[in-house]
């Protein structure tokens, strides 16, 4: 184990990296539009910077503030938790204000012939221990199939197959009041957090659509939302298209009925009707269909049958709703959904989206998770800078967290220069500028990134 680092070529590289991050993509001013403002004390834009630059450094805020080492929050973790429980920071518009710019940005850079789109999913925000959590609920895990205690945390995401941008992010708590283990706390009902808990017991597609309207209004750029079965429903595809997307999305094999040639079918008659394509085909069949609302109104779509790689023996199929694509273009369109599952995976394992912190409010949960896409959203431009494309976020978190590591390194370098300056003082009883010129000759005989440090630590 290394207690200071040796290689220190780099050493400022993570903080000048998100710093850089912040002043491009106008995180300040996005913090403004949130409604994120302080009276007095630490500056927003301060706080933001330190919370997103502290998992680097391996340490939680308690034992970070203890040590003395932050510049940003003195010896005292509160102004964090007292920032991050503001109920009155629309944390929903600092997210998309800022994934806006980064989107928009990247979107240059992108061929038109490369199709970008939105993904929407969620996935197990897990909490075992917190009996006071606000709004907590009992929800089913399909992945371990049981019950577990926590939210379900529904994101939606920008790609454009290279690149992952998370917009939008809600904690939806169960509608259902015998399911909730603790209900929200009397909260002013103009502000962000109170609109915020309401929002957390509607209907999963009802928030989505709210999420999708925002990522219009602010103009992410994207033509498509991709998603799994768990969305993919004739009433809910068509309340996207009426914002303005279309939708692709996996289609569970239900009872649902599809028009066809003027009669209706489901899904598994609909593919026992029709000839299969024959030879090495990227796909079994494609059908034309009508689907249908709960209002009698419907819309043309195009269902996609592909060969499922698990077992050859069954099927997988897709919903698409512009009949301009080919059916070769749904099946690559759809696989950038894959890019939403690996930053549920980099935030769980890397970020510290579940145990990072054990606040109790909804307020902060909901600080925090802003916290953690952005930082995100740090790892996923520094890959795109990056000329190695299958360099993936963990490996970069690593390089991230080993960089913050060296600044650790100034530090004690720092304390002995201090602490030997008192001693030759006491012992030689000498006076205090002439230990410092003594010291500045010392400092002509270091290295050059230790010289560079002294002069910065003389001029401070």
């Amino acid at each position: 184990m290394k207690i200071i680092p040796y290689n220190t070529s780099s050493e400022q590289d993570t903080i000048t990296s998100i710093k850089s991050f912040f002043t491009k993509y106008s995180v300040g001013n996005a913090l403004k539009k949130a409604n994120a403002y302080k009276q007095k004390g630490y500056s927003a834009l301060s706080i933001m910077q330190y919370a997103v630059q502290l998992v680097y450094t391996q340490q939680s805020m308690y034992r970070d503030s203890r040590n003395g080492d932050s510049s940003v929050i003195g010896n005292s973790s509160d102004t964090v938790y007292r920032f991050m429980r503001n109920a009155y920071i629309n944390w929903s518009v600092f997210i998309v204000c800022v994934a806006s710019k980064i989107c928009t940005w990247l979107n240059s850079l992108t061929s038109e012939a490369r199709l970008a789109a939105l993904v929407l999913d969620d996935t197990l925000y897990n909490r075992p221990f917190s009996k006071k959590l606000e709004l907590s609920a009992r929800l089913f895990d399909h992945t371990d199939k049981r019950y577990k205690r926590g939210f379900r945390s529904l994101f939606l995401g920008w790609t454009d197959g290279a690149t992952f941008i998370p917009t939008a992010f809600r904690h939806m708590s169960s509608a259902d009041k015998k399911q909730r283990y603790n209900e929200p706390r009397p909260t002013d009902n103009r502000t962000c957090g109170a609109k915020a808990k309401k929002q957390a017991v509607m209907k999963a597609p009802d928030v989505a659509l709210l999420m999708l309207r925002d990522a219009k209004k602010h103009g992410i750029p994207a033509k498509y939302v991709l998603f799994d079965s768990w969305f993919t429903h004739p009433t809910f595809v068509m309340d996207i298209y009426e914002i303005g997307y279309h939708s692709i999305g996996r289609l569970k094999n239900s009872k649902t009925l599809y028009s066809h040639d003027g009669y209706t079918h489901t899904l598994k008659e609909l593919y026992d009707m029709h000839k299969k394509r024959p030879g090495k085909s990227k796909y079994l069949l494609s059908i034309t269909v009508r689907i249908h609302n709960r209002n009698g109104d419907s819309m043309m779509s195009r269902i996609v049958f592909v060969r499922d790689r698990a077992n050859k023996k069954k099927w997988i199929a897709f919903l698409c709703t512009d009949m301009d694509l080919s059916e070769e273009q749904i099946i690559e369109l759809y696989g950038k959904r894959w890019s939403i599952e690996v930053f549920f995976k980099t935030c769980k394992t890397y970020l510290g989206f579940t145990g990072e912190f054990q606040q109790i409010s909804y307020e902060a949960i909901t600080a925090h998770t802003a916290i953690v896409t952005l930082r995100f959203m740090v790892l996923a431009i520094e890959q795109r800078y990056n000329t190695d494309m299958r360099r993936t976020p963990g490996d970069l978190f690593f390089m991230f967290a080993d960089e913050a590591k060296d600044i650790k390194f100034n530090e004690v370098i720092a304390v002995l220069i201090c602490e030997l300056t008192k001693f030759i003082c006491e012992l030689t009883m000498l006076d205090e500028k002439t230990v410092i010129k003594l010291m500045d000759d010392l400092f002509q005989t270091l290295p050059a990134h230790m010289k560079r440090f002294a002069k910065t630590k003389k001029a401070s």
